[in-house]
């Protein structure tokens, strides 16, 4: 029996002790009996579920495409953008150009493009490259034309490549044995921006004056339709053989040869014409009138992207024309050369004047046409009564700069032709005087600078793209 009592002790004072050991909490998720000097582990209180996890938010969507410009049968106006010839003098305009970007991102959107506004664009040489980069897609992904802040940025690239630096004596030499310059990087550049695309297949309408040595003949390509007879469709020859066609300035690149051709009804496609090219500025460095011209021609033979004309009449009060020039002379720098001067040059001195480092003959030429054209345009809107549908911005840089060298690529230079642009933005907007074809200001009170004249055509712009978009969802829902 004492046994079996002291059994039950032990038991007894086991289950004591095991009910006396106070769980301690130690604040580190663990308990401690009392009087032990080991930690006896116990599980961790229960700790609540987890919230589920959130989904993650979606990637922030791009701004939509903007829609293409509904034909002008839509609208109200007219659009047209027009860009001299110059060589490297192409960064002025593209200083222009972007500005009116700017403006017209800040009407509608940072998506807004140059493309998206004009009905057409025509360029020559130098202007018809600026023109390719706004009416081409940058990449297959997003289908969008380059802005005119990248297109300057491409001149910087590219103008060392085209125009590599080197000596007077070294360039006389070359032009009396060819070319001056090597083709390859400027047609390289000009197929990479254009790929594949035909003269039809641009985001907006473009026009390319060239000069034709075959016929010598004057020749303005575009991306309207043209049928031959019996309705064969004319086919529209590739985009970039009509930019290395109108960028071959004769004594700085080589001519330029390509086919044409024609599709007959049973889908055969024959030869329709080759082009034998030089530089378009050779007949129209500023190629406003040609626009103005051949978008009347299409007025006038029905294209039925166009409003249907009254009594067979073009109504120019119609047109916005906004033209960019790539520099020139000042008017009261009354001898940029003297006939005293230029009696004895040679041929050579004619085609290219050491000293000057510049070519008198190609001044010349391409100096009288920007103001012998200017000079028609303004007249025309004048007697419409509509002059301030028109919009001439030109840089007047004094000649004995080497700044409207065409070939001037050096990077000193091409930023002093960004700067000349920036501060044409600031200029008081000039006009040609009627009387005697010089600039100057408009009468009554101070006139507006280009940058403000350029705000006003934005508005002028992005009310007509509206315009139109409205009036065309308005028709596809009649039709609906």
């Amino acid at each position: 029996m004492e046994v079996l009592r002291l059994a039950r002790g032990r038991k007894a004072w086991a289950a004591a002790a095991a009910a006396a050991a106070a769980a301690v909490w130690l604040g580190k998720g663990r308990w401690q009996a009392q009087g032990s000097t080991g930690d006896a582990q116990l599980p961790p209180p229960p700790q609540p579920a987890p919230p589920p996890p959130q989904p993650a938010p979606p990637p922030p969507q791009p701004a939509p495409l903007p829609p293409r410009l509904p034909p002008p049968r839509f609208g109200k106006r007219i659009a047209v953008l027009s860009i001299d010839g110059g060589g490297i003098r192409g960064l002025i305009p593209t200083v222009v150009i972007a500005s009116l970007e700017k403006e017209l991102q800040k009407l509608d959107g940072e998506n807004a493009r140059i493309a998206d506004y004009f009905d057409m664009i025509a360029g020559t040489s130098t202007g018809a490259l600026i023109a390719a980069m706004l009416v081409t897609p940058k990449d297959d992904k997003t289908k969008r034309p380059r802005t005119a802040e990248e297109i300057k940025d491409v001149y910087r690239e590219l103008g060392p490549k085209i125009f590599p630096p080197m000596s007077r004596a070294w360039k006389v030499l070359l032009m009396l044995c060819g070319p001056i310059y090597k083709p390859k990087p400027l047609h390289d550049k000009i197929k990479e921006i254009t790929g594949e695309l035909s003269l039809d297949q641009t985001l907006t309408t473009i026009l390319v004056p060239v000069f034709d040595v075959r016929r010598l003949f004057p020749i303005v390509l575009s991306s309207y339709k043209l049928r031959g007879k019996d309705r064969e469709e004319v086919m529209k020859p590739k985009l970039s053989d009509v930019c290395i066609g109108t960028t071959a300035a004769p004594t700085y690149f080589p001519a330029h040869e390509f086919q044409g051709y024609r599709r007959l009804p049973n889908g055969r496609r024959v030869i329709d014409a080759r082009y034998h090219l030089i530089d378009g500025g050779v007949g129209t460095n500023n190629p406003t009138m040609e626009a103005i011209t051949k978008v009347a021609s299409e007025l006038l033979c029905e294209n039925p992207d166009f409003p249907r004309l009254t009594n067979n009449v073009v109504d120019f009060t119609k047109y916005v024309v906004i033209s960019v020039g790539t520099g020139s002379f000042k008017e009261d720098m009354m001898e940029v050369y003297t006939a005293k001067e230029c009696a004895g040059w040679s041929a050579r001195q004619w085609a290219f004047h050491i000293r000057r480092a510049r070519s008198p003959i190609a001044d010349m030429f391409t100096h009288a046409s920007n103001f012998q054209v200017d000079f028609n345009v303004a007249m025309l809107f004048h007697s419409h009564g509509c002059e301030g549908n028109y919009l001439r911005i030109q840089a007047m840089v004094d000649p004995s700069s080497n700044n409207l060298s065409m070939d001037n690529a050096t990077a000193e230079n091409m930023e002093e032709l960004i700067t000349i642009g920036q501060g044409l933005l600031k200029e008081p907007l000039a006009r040609v005087d009627k009387r005697t074809g010089m600039y100057r200001k408009p009468d009554g009170g101070e006139p507006p600078t280009n940058q403000m004249e350029l705000e006003r055509f934005a508005r002028i712009l992005s009310n007509e793209r509206r315009g139109r978009l409205q009036n065309e969802a308005l028709q596809a829902a009649k039709l609906n």
